[in-house]
């Protein structure tokens, strides 16, 4: 819990200063009345939307998510909004956060949010609760749902909200948020995008993904099988040109079948009584110019190209995403003139080039510097 309350001191402090083939980004489709375990204790007023966006890197849809006000009246100039990015919960329609509520990891977060004055919206991703299967892991369409709620909730409730707006996210949303980072301020020119969180967000997965195959070491990294069969179902419906069953075992398919149907909580309970390795899933190997090509498109974080300020939250502890992918990332922006600030110095070094900050507590809450 305490990365998640780092992340919401980032969230606070970033809103206080700090071309793609689609369809018009965040056009409202249509919104009803959450289910009311859907909805934080620190809410006021709160919609379901469905929006158009993007379903995967290259290809137009429409996803699902939530709006959540602040309770009480909004300041003047609009409360500020925090577009949320969730973690893994699954990929079946029944495991959208606009559907099943938030998880006691993330809950918290956005109840401080609320309670801070910020208007929250969190994308459920395409695929989630609308059509067909979530391209998971596929960053560029999660920045992409990501933003685009933004852009739907000024449709719903354009009169209450600020055009300030910054985009956070953990793990699965982590990853998501560095592609929403680069390119928030193209896809909504309209709004005033202020910067983005990245907490525990899992990088360089372009080049771990294509070595997966039978003969893969089991590792020891918790989770791994169930990411593995959620973004196979992705690429299994999304991208049936690839033909990803022709390079799964019986096994594999079973359980990628399993993948599409059943959230997170329930996959990874049914896998511990039936331990599964990496390597059981495959009957060939994805190292090939196709899948590496594929995965590069999918999920190669960019290290340049931010315009606001990025801060990147990570537990040393972390079993899920090890930290070191995150330092060989930090390091690589660095390479490419992305400047790093110490947190201890983030405060008194505000410099208009893109920033990537690590955490430090902050006390500011979202009225400051409107």
């Amino acid at each position: 819990m305490r990365v998640v309350g780092a992340a919401v001191a980032a969230v606070l402090l970033l809103l206080t200063g700090a071309g793609e083939a689609s369809a018009q980004p965040g056009i409202l489709l249509s919104q009803e009345e959450l289910p009311p375990a859907a909805v934080p204790a620190q809410a006021g007023d709160s919609v379901r939307v469905r929006y158009s966006t993007l379903r995967t890197a290259t290809a137009a849809g429409e996803s699902t998510g939530s709006i959540f006000l602040p309770r009480g009246d909004p300041p003047d100039g609009g409360w500020p909004v925090v577009s949320y990015a969730h973690g893994t919960v699954g990929i079946a329609d029944q495991c959208a956060p606009s559907v099943a509520g938030f998880n006691y990891v993330e809950l918290p977060a956005i109840e401080q949010w609320l309670a801070a004055g910020c208007a929250v919206v969190a994308t459920d991703y395409a695929g989630i609760g609308t059509a067909g299967v979530n391209a998971y892991l596929d960053g560029p369409a999660a920045a992409a749902n990501a933003v685009d709620i933004v852009l739907a909730a000024h449709d719903v409730y354009g009169d209450v909200l600020s055009d300030r707006w910054i985009v956070t996210g953990l793990s699965q949303g982590g990853h998501a948020t560095y592609f929403a980072a680069r390119g928030a301020t193209t896809r909504a020119p309209a709004l005033d995008y202020r910067g983005a969180v990245a907490v525990a967000a899992p990088t360089h997965l372009e080049q771990l993904f294509p070595a997966a195959g039978p003969a893969i070491p089991a590792l020891p990294t918790t989770g791994i099988v169930n990411y593995a069969l959620l973004t196979l179902a992705g690429i299994d419906d999304q991208r049936p040109e690839v033909d990803i069953r022709r390079y799964l075992s019986p096994k594999g398919i079973e359980l990628m079948e399993l993948a599409k149907v059943t959230c997170s909580r329930e996959l990874g309970r049914y896998l511990l009584a039936h331990p599964t390795a990496v390597g059981d899933l495959f009957a060939a190997p994805l190292w090939n110019e196709q899948f590496r090509e594929l995965f590069r498109e999918m999920q190669q974080v960019p290290v340049d190209g931010f315009d606001r300020p990025l801060r990147v939250v990570h537990s040393l502890s972390d079993t899920s995403v090890p930290i070191p992918l995150t330092w060989a990332q930090l390091a690589e922006m660095q390479q490419h003139g992305v400047k790093w600030v110490h947190p201890t110095r983030a405060r008194r070094r505000r410099r208009p080039h893109p920033t990537v900050r690590t955490w430090a507590q902050s006390s500011e809450n979202c009225y400051r510097s409107r």
